[in-house]
């Protein structure tokens, strides 16, 4: 069937291509899809501050929580990258026990602004397993960020204004 990134992006592409699609129901569409394909527990798209601008939550998830860890991670990935000049931070992820958080900035150049798209993923299954075989899970670490990159350039082509 092909790269499942590249049928992703082609479905996004099917199902956003109305013409009076909102903002709002184009970005509910595109979390919904990443949530689903990427297997995410929760995803979410934010403002700079951490507003909540759309959401697909897992039930047992607290928006507020979400929003406010979003602001939280953009702001300590800003000042890793000013204390020590690495320029800006596009992506990050954590790892916890139970969970990886991934963070993706999406520069906003029309409007000079950005938004995080955030997603929690569950992480129980690495808890127990050796390090070699964490080694060949590593393409994970390359198929989400080309999900995140995929789900966030139709984001700017709905937010840009």
């Amino acid at each position: 069937m092909g790269k499942p990134e590249a049928v992703f992006d082609k479905k996004l592409s099917k199902l956003l291509k109305s013409p009076n699609i909102s903002r709002s129901k184009a970005l509910t569409i595109i979390l919904a899809e990443l949530k689903k394909i990427g297997n995410f527990l929760s995803c979410v798209v934010t403002d700079n501050n951490g507003l909540i601008m759309a959401e697909d939550l897992h039930p047992q998830d607290n928006r507020d929580n979400l929003s406010a860890s979003s602001a939280i991670v953009k702001d300590s990935t800003e000042k890793i990258s000013d204390y020590l000049g690495i320029g800006s931070v596009g992506l990050s992820y954590f790892v916890t026990k139970t969970n990886m958080i991934w963070m993706k900035s999406i520069y906003l150049p029309d409007c000079d602004d950005t938004l995080i798209l955030f997603a929690v993923k569950e992480n129980n299954l690495l808890i127990k397993m050796p390090k070699a075989i964490l080694k060949l899970l590593g393409k994970e670490k390359v198929f989400i960020p080309l999900l995140l990159e995929i789900a966030s350039k139709y984001i700017k082509q709905f937010c840009d204004e």
